[in-house]
């Protein structure tokens, strides 16, 4: 298994390298993943209400007590807790500074983040296999000028995009209903519904079924309304077991086995680490194919136009000159030669920034246009109605960086999409990347019971 996820870890930097890389430069589309994300340790992102409990969870999970834990917000703090030979601490600036980490991207969040960050390596069995990420607390939305100092919700979105397992965990007294809570689900988590686990923690704490029905009621609740879908995912009801602690009121069996199927979720990151590298390489490849597509033949038009102008215009002069070559030998008096000469210098110097002008007006139109461009280019895909959906989101995804892209550099920017460029892009996306998710589905498939 471990030389499989290897082979993938090395085929997608090469993809990237090879397919993307160069299309992505000649057309100024996103940035992608660096080599330090792309190589970086499975990750399991935490995330909760304060007192949620998953600091307790964390130290459950590795046996030893490395976060703080209580009833009050007790770690305002995103916590990297990686593997490392002996107990080693690290500042935010640091870990962020140190290029053989994938956190430097961390930087753009500013200082108030960086005192906030911090990496944690201890000499655990189960950091060797993954590393795992707690987050502060989530609270009630502050009042302005009271906040966090920094983009709270931005930053779970950076941590959220590079983990491979997100967990979220709530209390039963608070089961949804902080202001950052609804954000984080709003803008954090939209899109990442196939890697999120919700979890509904101290369950030990209920005793009788109806407190434990309308606290899970209410959770349903919250979540119904910031997860756009049909039916919620999956909730995890469960507890940690803490020493001298009272027995739970309710049968213990079913949350005991929802807390060992969290952590084999868990362990499962590496196999999910290399199914998000796919996923992620798959979804940037396609919108950077949709990208150069509709600007390139967005620039192929802006050029077709420009070379009629000019066309129109060298015609126009041609045959100015023409007629004052003709008008020599037909006996026309050197004035009247002379007059034809430069009315057709004059044409030509005026038809010289009228074409600028025209060129530049039609340059915003088309750029204004963009959409039709890609129903132009997609008008067969587009009658499928499955495919079409398809298309839409993706083109929801491009549209506003191409058109900022076109506004910013301008059409006579990009040169022409060769179609060896698009075909290796397309060749890594239909037939590589499907190659490679096949084989690790395969090898991590669960065993078929005997018949």
């Amino acid at each position: 298994m471990g030389e499989l996820l290897d082979e993938i870890g090395l085929a997608v930097r090469r993809i990237y390298r090879e397919a993307v890389d160069p299309l992505a430069e000649k057309f100024a589309f996103g940035d992608r993943p660096t080599e330090g994300e792309i190589s970086g340790p499975p990750t399991v992102l935490f995330l909760g209400n304060h007192s949620s409990g998953k600091s307790t969870f964390i130290n459950h999970l590795l046996g030893a007590e490395v976060q703080k834990t209580g009833l009050a917000p007790t770690d305002d703090a995103f916590t990297v807790l990686a593997w490392g030979p002996s107990e080693e601490e690290r500042d935010g600036a640091a870990v962020a500074s140190n290029p053989d980490l994938p956190y430097g991207p961390l930087r753009q969040f500013g200082p108030e983040l960086l005192s906030h960050f911090r990496m944690k390596r201890r000499p655990l069995p189960l950091l060797r296999e993954v590393s795992l990420v707690d987050s502060p607390g989530m609270i009630d939305a502050a009042r302005e000028g009271t906040g966090r100092g920094y983009d709270f919700a931005g930053v779970v979105r950076w941590f959220a995009e590079r983990a491979d397992v997100i967990l979220v965990f709530f209390d039963p007294d608070k089961p949804g209903t902080t202001g950052e809570t609804l954000q984080v689900f709003m803008q954090s988590l939209r899109g990442m519904d196939h890697k999120l686990l919700i979890v509904m923690n101290k369950m030990d704490r209920f005793q009788s079924l109806p407190d434990f029905a309308r606290a899970y009621g209410a959770l349903c609740w919250n979540l119904g309304k910031v997860i756009p879908r049909k039916d919620l995912p999956h909730i995890f009801t469960t507890f940690v077991p803490v020493p001298e602690a009272p027995p739970p009121g309710l049968p213990a069996g079913d949350f005991e086995a929802a807390r060992e199927e969290l952590l084999r979720e868990i362990r499962r990151a590496p196999a999910r680490r290399a199914d998000n590298l796919l996923t992620q390489l798959e979804d940037h490849g396609r919108r950077l194919l949709l990208h150069a597509r509709v600007i390139d033949a967005a620039a192929r038009l802006w050029r077709a136009f420009r070379w009629k102008l000019w066309g129109l215009l060298g015609l126009v002069t041609a045959f100015g000159a023409l007629a004052g070559y003709a008008s020599i030998p037909a006996g026309a008096s050197a004035w009247a030669t002379a007059a034809l000469f430069a009315a057709t210098a004059l044409v030509a110097a005026g038809g010289f920034f009228a074409v600028r002008g025209l060129a530049a007006a039609e340059a915003r139109r088309i750029v204004d246009g963009l959409p039709s461009i890609f129903e132009e280019l997609h008008a067969r895909e587009l009658l499928v109605r499955e495919r079409a959906e398809d298309l839409w989101n993706l083109w929801d995804k491009v549209h506003d960086r191409a058109r900022q892209v076109l506004r910013t550099l301008g059409l006579p920017s990009f040169g022409r999409l060769r179609a060896a460029e698009g075909e290796r892009l397309r060749k890594a996306l239909e037939e590589e990347i499907p190659d490679l998710r096949s084989r690790l589905h395969r090898q991590v498939a669960p065993p078929r019971a005997p018949a």
